[in-house]
């Protein structure tokens, strides 16, 4: 009876696993891929939220992420499992246009939500990822570019009407909005709407260097004032990145004020990558009807630890708020094992609480579904 019951157990959690395996996924926010082979230090350079190099005899390879990319990547590009460090030295005689083909193909995405904001010129065009990926590629409006643009276009005397006019047009053919403010002001300032005279003074005593890289509170919130009016998702960085973020700004608790007026304002809320405060985010996706949150950046950065995160914010974030994202940027295979590091994870994790009995395996089968594909594909519409 016993051997006749582990068999039955064993048969589901077989089946759940390749349900899982096969699912396709939407990818919530993610960056298109590098149009040409970059060198091996800029490769390991886009590996991580780095700085530069490590210095000599040492390589970005060695790291979780690292492992992640050789371990899942190099049977696929090269039919093999190699090394950390020999897998450069193979990939550099492949065409970049041939690796994007095959790390998007198979990463299992019908649909990529594109943040295209930053070095647009060295990825290739959405139309492009679309073909090469045979995906649906939508775009998200990044504010801060918005705001840059029509201020380094020397239309500073008209900001405010040219806001709202450029962002009118953009928002057309979007899906939703990003902000990195966490980055730029952080998350604890005023979270007011301020009123138009007092952007134009913020703008008038601007310097160039301002102008060009927009750190201004009060402008901050005006942009995500302006894209609350369209009722379009709107994505928030948290936590971790690159150095430029002070993570002691980056608390999603700081957003309070702002959530509680986009909540009566039914515009929906999407935390992004979240470490370490994903348990935080899960509070906050449980506490307000219009909050969502992924682990995208957490979960490939921490390779094969990337179960943690996903199961930090699961004790509290309900299953429909739940989604994935890699947030891939430039090299393809980011977009392949991040994905694949989703599956594994979600995999390992559910199929433990099936068989523990906690979950039900129908119940089991429609969160992943959610999780994987359902949950975005109801927020932003598509």
């Amino acid at each position: 009876m016993k051997t006749s019951t582990n068999h039955k157990s064993e048969h589901v959690i077989r089946l759940l696993d390749e349900h899982i395996h096969d699912m396709p996924l939407i990818d919530n926010h993610v960056h298109g891929v590098l149009r040409e082979s970059p060198s091996e230090e800029r490769f390991e350079s886009l590996l991580c939220e780095s700085a530069g190099a490590l210095g000599q005899g040492q390589s970005r390879l060695d790291s979780q992420a690292g492992f992640a990319l050789v371990a899942n990547c190099s049977p696929l590009l090269l039919g093999k499992r190699c090394g950390a460090r020999e897998y450069f030295e193979e990939r550099r005689n492949i065409p970049e246009d041939e690796i994007n083909g095959i790390f998007l193909t198979n990463a299992g995405v019908s649909d990529w939500i594109v943040d295209p904001g930053w070095s647009e010129s060295e990825l290739i065009g959405l139309d492009e990822m679309s073909d090469i990926s045979h995906g649906d590629v939508h775009r998200l409006v990044r504010l801060e570019s918005v705001a840059e643009k029509i201020l380094l276009d020397g239309r500073a005397d008209d900001f405010v009407e040219d806001v709202r006019r450029d962002m009118s047009e953009m928002a057309e053919d979007a899906v939703g909005f990003k902000t990195i403010c966490a980055y730029r002001c952080g998350l604890d300032i005023d979270w007011r709407c301020p009123s138009d005279d007092a952007v134009r003074e913020r703008i008038e005593d601007m310097t160039p260097g301002e102008r060009s890289r927009l750190v201004d509170p009060i402008v901050c919130s005006f942009m995500l004032h302006e894209a609350m009016k369209y009722g379009k998702p709107i994505q928030f960085h948290v936590g971790i990145g690159d150095r430029d973020v002070d993570m002691r700004h980056s608390n999603p608790f700081d957003l309070r004020d702002f959530l509680i007026e986009a909540e009566g304002r039914n515009v929906p809320i999407v935390l992004l990558h979240c470490w370490p405060y994903e348990r935080e985010c899960g509070y906050l996706c449980q506490n307000f009807i219009n909050v969502y949150m992924d682990v995208g950046l957490t979960t490939y950065l921490s390779g094969q630890q990337g179960i943690d995160a996903i199961q930090r914010a699961l004790q509290l974030c309900p299953f429909s708020r739940f989604m994935y994202s890699s947030d891939a940027w430039g090299l393809p295979e980011q977009h392949f094992f991040s994905a694949v590091l989703f599956r594994k994870a979600l995999s390992r994790l559910v199929s433990r609480w099936v068989e523990e009995g906690a979950w039900a395996f129908d119940d089991a089968v429609r969160v992943v579904d959610l999780v994987g594909s359902g949950n975005a594909r109801r927020l932003y519409r598509l």
